[in-house]
């Protein structure tokens, strides 16, 4: 695993060399930065530099950002770590203490008697048995409707105006003669 990162990082920093040769005429050109408020004593020069400077305190400065950032959250982490381990020492402070207890208690022959004589069975969690609950891909049965119920109503569609064709005996009158 760490030569595949060696190679990983070998790759994005031969990227970055090729980029910065390529574009060498623009990173070597050199600017300065003026700052003006509109106010007449506050007005502020840089000094010259190469681009290239500039893109490498933009990066130096986000390096120091992010590690302050992660320094910081780390001694949050910290703390909240210790108050944890405070709490899980006061936790077994006190089971010690009640093992103790109950040491003495299970020892004194009047209070086992008690203590087996008072001790419930472990109750059992009751369980409701719910009806299966079927997926929602599952499709069930269509519902028809009943079309013979008294309150269902058929839609009256408008119906085009239909001419019913007259019957084969009443167009051809020669059908009957038997010619």
């Amino acid at each position: 695993m760490k030569t595949i990162k060696y190679i990983w990082w070998l790759i994005v920093l031969s990227f970055i060399g090729i980029f910065v040769y390529q574009n060498l005429d623009y990173f070597m050109t050199t600017a300065a930065l003026k700052i003006d408020l509109k106010i007449a004593s506050w007005n502020w020069a840089i000094p010259e530099l190469q681009n290239i400077a500039y893109f490498g305190i933009c990066f130096l400065l986000g390096i120091i950002l992010a590690s302050i950032r992660g320094f910081m959250k780390r001694l949050g982490l910290k703390k909240e770590i210790k108050t944890k381990d405070a709490a899980i020492a006061s936790f077994k402070e006190k089971i010690i203490a009640l093992k103790s207890e109950l040491d003495v208690f299970q020892h004194d022959p009047y209070i086992k008697k008690e203590l087996s004589i008072e001790q419930p069975e472990p109750a059992q969690p009751d369980y409701v048995q719910s009806e299966p609950v079927q997926p929602d891909y599952v499709q069930s049965e269509p519902v028809q409707p009943d079309f013979e119920q008294p309150d269902f109503v058929q839609p009256d569609y408008e119906q085009p105006d239909f001419v019913e064709p007259e019957s084969d005996n009443k167009k051809d009158p020669k059908s009957g003669t038997g010619d």
